[in-house]
Formats: C-alpha cells, structure tokens, sequence
C-alpha cells in the first residue's frame, strides 16, 4: 500500500505531466478548482489571476519582487544592467517604429506577396519579417546572414517546434545563427561595415541599436543572442495576433471587414496574450490570497486567464471586436503585453503593426479559413494551429 508521501508524489507528478502537454487545459481547470491563486506544479510557483493581486505583483511599489527581466536572459547570466536593458528596449522600438512610419504604405503589397492562398500561422510571421527586413538588418549587411536570418523565419525556428529531431534541427540552426550575427558584430566594431543611411542619433538597424546602447566590452556572442531575442519578438507576435484574429473571426462569424482592425488586434490580444504567464522572483516574504511567499519563489501572473475571467468579461470565451468600443476595459484585466516597469517596450509598436497588417489582409477581399481546429502550442508564446487562408479580392 502507498504511503501518503507517495500518493502525494504520484499526484504530484501526474499533474506535472497534464501540466506539460496541456498548460492551457491545466490552469483553467485548477483556477476552477481552487480559485484565482494556486501553484503551478511544474516548478511550485504561485500563480495568480486576480486583477489587483496582479497588478501589485508587476507594478511592485511594496518592494516584494526581484526588478529584473527574464527576457535579457542570455547564456553566462543576464546581459548588463536595468539602465542598459531599458537602453536597448527604446533604441530597438525608435528603430521599429521609425521603420513603420516611413514605409507603411508597403503592407498591402506585402500581403499580396503571399498569394491568394497562404499556410498560416507562417505567413504571418513571414508578412512581418518581409515588412520589417530593412529595420531587422540594413541592406548592405553581409547577404549570406540576411539569407539565414530569412531561413530562420521560413523554418519556423522562431517558434520552438516540437518533436526531439525538431529540437535539434532547431538547436544546430540557431547555433549557427548566433555565430553568424556575432561574426558581424565584430565587423561593425572593426568598422568593416558601416552604417549605411544612419542619421545622428539614430540606428540603421536593430543590430546597431542595440549594439550602440550595450557596453563596448560585451561579448559578441551576447550582443547577437540579445538582438535575436528583438529579432524574434519582431516578428513571431504580430504573425501570430494576426493569424489568432483571423481564425477567431472565422469561428465566431466574425466579418473583419465590417470592424477597425484596431479592435479585432485588440480582442485577439485579449483571447490569445502574447505573453500569457510573467513569472517575477520573490525578493520580500509576503502574502498573496492568504499564501506566504518567501525568497527565493516565484509569481507567475496569469494573463490568459484574466483575460477569460466572465466577472470582468462578457462572453468572455468568444471573439467579440465591438466590446472595445466602450473603453479599455476592466483595470487589470486587459494585461496582453506585461505590466508595470517590466511592460513590453515594443508593445505600442507591435500592436500598431499588426493592426495595419491585419487591415491589408481583410481590404477589399473575401476571406475564407480552412482548418485550424487543433489546440494551439504553448512555447512562450501561445502559436495558432496551422490553418490555410484563402483571400480573394473583391473586384469594384
């Protein structure tokens, strides 16, 4: 007979288990079991979906968290301090944003360089790079690494697919990647290339800004993992709100003809967050919903389902743009890029982005979605299921 120790391991490691083949599944059954605060039983951090409980988790005015940012998270440990992370998250989004009000007007001709037939959740992320190529790697970089870095994005690298010989597949890809962006950081310090169109003040790509906001002593190496990780958060989000808005619309017979892209971007955001569990390490014991937290865990802010909670939301599982036409909804509850000092420096660009893309894609064309009906993957970032997309335009 098991002891109650054992019971409690087997339990334990069952609901790792469901944890890791369906963590979506898993905390919307366990907020329902137990409420909006509960441990996650993969790493035993304390997961929270209530609104003020999150916004006092992210804004951290108590002092109770450590402020640093798992996203600058590069091999050896993170890359510089608070200053030169906040230094590279306004370069990078002056650089983007630069990029999409000079050259706005090619999103059209971008989506119609998909075809009238296009496999998604790829042809998002392809739309986005195609869109941004300039603003990611200037024309007169070396043309083999603008070759891979296009490869990057066709081999859906950006993703992180599944399957053991997908993961290595990957793995050896971005190895190779992040040796070649490192050999041009190197030869834009040695001044073998130069900065081709730079004004004063301003970086010619997304590889100059951050390479002019990072010590002159950090490793190549770290310089190209921190512009891979921009490099992917370009480009892997807006592919993805776009695809999740197209597929939403589609099940919930939604004609995105007849509602501002904006609102369609937004209530996308809402249903599939592009960040949906932030995780901030406890710095001060405290309490959350009656549990004491001491140093050393961790909280991890669960936005998916604040964003699915029916007290804040109406039909809060359905696709519904016009719910944006009141305001910005519940305070706390709409949290689709982070919150507090650690809120995503590209969140206005991104969000700006898609919504001009999203609009190419529904402007004078009919839309038809086949497929899509499996459960997305969850790999940082929630990715549709493979749907095709047919658009055919609408002749005047």
């Amino acid at each position: 007979m098991a002891t109650a120790g054992e019971s409690d391991r087997t339990a334990s490691a069952g609901a790792a288990r469901r944890y890791r083949r369906d963590p979506l599944g898993f905390v919307e059954w366990a907020a329902r079991e137990h409420g909006p605060v509960f441990r996650l039983p993969d790493d035993g951090s304390l997961c929270v979906a209530d609104p003020v409980e999150a916004l006092r988790v992210l804004h951290n005015e108590e002092g109770h968290y450590d402020e640093v940012s798992d996203f600058f998270h590069v091999r050896g440990g993170r890359l510089g301090s608070r200053e030169t992370q906040v230094a590279i998250g306004r370069a990078a989004r002056a650089t983007v944003r630069a990029h999409l009000a000079a050259h706005r007007e090619r999103l059209p001709a971008v989506v119609a360089g998909l075809g009238e037939v296009s496999e998604w959740p790829s042809a998002g992320r392809t739309a986005a790079h195609r869109f941004l190529a300039e603003a990611l790697l200037r024309p007169d970089s070396p043309p083999a690494l603008r070759e891979l870095m296009t490869r990057v994005v066709e081999r859906d690298v950006l993703i992180r697919p599944g399957g053991r010989l997908a993961r290595v597949a990957r793995a050896a890809l971005w190895a190779r990647v992040v040796r070649a962006v490192a050999g041009e950081v190197r030869a834009r310090r040695a001044g073998v290339t130069g900065p081709a169109g730079q004004g004063p003040g301003r970086p010619g790509d997304l590889l100059d800004a951050v390479l002019g906001s990072t010590p002159p002593d950090t490793p190549a190496a770290q310089v190209a993992q921190v512009y891979l990780l921009l490099f992917r958060t370009s480009v892997a989000p807006v592919g993805h709100v776009v695809g999740w808005a197209l597929l939403a619309a589609a099940a919930h017979g939604v004609d995105l003809a007849d509602v501002p892209a904006e609102s369609a971007v937004r209530e996308s955001l809402r249903l599939w967050p592009v960040a949906w569990l932030l995780g901030r390490p406890v710095h001060r014991a405290h309490r959350i919903g009656g549990v004491r937290l001491e140093p050393g865990e961790s909280v991890s802010v669960c936005v998916y389902l604040l964003h699915r909670d029916e007290r804040y939301w109406s039909q809060a599982a359905r696709f519904r743009p016009g719910r944006w036409d009141d305001g910005p909804g519940p305070r706390g509850a709409y949290l689709p890029f982070g919150g507090g000092p650690f809120t995503c420096a590209g969140a206005a660009v991104a969000q700006t982005l898609a919504t001009g893309l999203l609009a190419a894609v529904s402007d004078g064309a009919r839309l038809e979605v086949r497929g899509g009906h499996g459960r997305p993957h969850v790999a940082g970032i929630i990715t549709p299921p493979s749907f095709q997309l047919r658009r055919t335009p609408i002749r005047p």
